[in-house]
C-alpha cells in the first residue's frame, strides 16, 4: 500500500473533524487528492470546516458511541487511512484542590475517558476490522505529551487518558500489524487547537501564536499516515521540554500562563 504524496482515490477517515487539528487534518488530505469522511458531533461545525473542499464529507458521529462509529464506517467503506484526532478536556481537573469546583467532578471523569479513551478503542476496532478484511491500512491516533510525562496543567483525567491511549496504542500496534494494519500514534505538546479554550486559565495572543498550530499538526499526520511502518512522533514548540510542562518554564508568556502553586 504505497502512499506518498498522492492520495487519489483513497478514502481517509478524520474524527474531529469540526475543528482544529482534524479539520485541518481533513483538508490536508483532500488537497492531496483523497475522499475524506469527517466525521464529528456537530454537523454545521463540520460543514464550516469542509467549505471549499469537496472531498470532505461531512458526518456526523459520536465516537463514544459504537454503533455511531458503525455507522460512519458503512458510509465510508473500508478506509485505507483513518486519522483519529477527536477528544476533549474539562476545566475541573484537579484532584484535590483548596477550591472545590477545580476538582474534577465524576461526570468530568466518565466524559474524558469515555471519549477520549473508549472513542478510541470503538474507532480502532471498527477500523481495522474493516482495512484487515480489505488488505490491510493505515491508523494514525493523536495523543499528547501529557501521555509521556508530566503535565502541570493538562489536568488528571486528560493526563490518565492520554496515558491510556499511549499504552493501548503499543500493546495493540503488533496484534494490528499482523493483519496488515499499520498503527502508528502522534503526541503533540501544546497545540492551539479548541481544546485549549476549555483551559481554567486561557493562554494569552502571544503563548498562542508560539504553539503548534493545526495546519502543524495536519502535515505531521499526512506525514504518518503516509509512511508504510508504524510511527510514533512527539511534536514540540521550541518553549517545551519533552515529556511535558513543569510547574515553572522559562518563558516569555510565562505571566500569560499564570501557573503557580494550586
Amino acid at each position: 500500500m504505497a502512499m506518498g504524496a498522492d492520495w487519489t482515490g483513497k478514502t481517509v477517515v478524520v474524527t474531529g473533524g469540526g475543528g482544529g487539528m482534524g479539520a485541518a487534518a481533513a483538508r490536508r488530505f483532500a488537497d492531496a487528492g483523497a475522499r475524506v469522511f469527517a466525521l464529528g458531533r456537530t454537523m454545521a461545525a463540520l460543514e464550516r470546516a469542509a467549505q471549499g473542499h469537496v472531498g470532505i464529507v461531512p458526518f456526523e458521529c459520536d465516537v463514544a458511541d459504537p454503533e455511531s462509529v458503525d455507522a460512519a464506517l458503512a458510509e465510508s467503506g473500508p478506509p485505507d487511512a483513518v486519522v483519529h484526532t477527536a477528544g476533549v478536556n474539562t476545566p475541573d481537573r484537579a484532584m484535590a484542590h483548596e477550591d472545590p469546583s477545580k476538582v474534577a467532578s465524576l461526570d468530568s471523569w466518565k466524559r474524558v475517558l469515555d471519549i477520549n479513551v473508549l472513542g478510541v478503542v470503538n474507532v480502532v476496532q471498527a477500523a481495522s476490522t474493516l482495512m484487515a478484511a480489505n488488505g490491510g491500512g493505515r491508523v494514525v491516533v493523536v495523543t499528547s505529551t501529557a501521555g509521556h510525562g508530566y503535565d502541570s496543567y493538562a489536568g488528571v483525567p486528560y493526563t490518565a487518558s492520554k496515558w491510556a491511549v499511549h499504552g493501548l496504542l503499543f500493546t495493540a500496534r503488533q496484534q494490528l500489524g499482523r493483519q496488515g494494519v499499520v498503527l502508528s500514534e502522534y503526541a503533540p505538546g501544546e497545540a492551539n487547537t479548541p481544546i485549549v479554550d476549555k483551559r481554567p486559565v486561557l493562554p494569552g495572543a502571544e503563548h498562542r501564536a508560539a504553539m503548534i498550530q493545526s495546519d502543524d499538526c495536519a502535515e505531521a499526520l499526512f506525514f504518518i499516515a503516509s509512511q508504510p511502518h508504524c510511527v510514533s512522533l512527539v511534536q514540540l514548540p521550541i518553549y517545551q521540554p519533552f515529556g511535558g510542562m513543569p510547574p515553572e518554564i522559562a518563558s516569555p508568556w510565562l505571566e500569560s500562563l499564570r501557573m503557580g502553586a494550586p
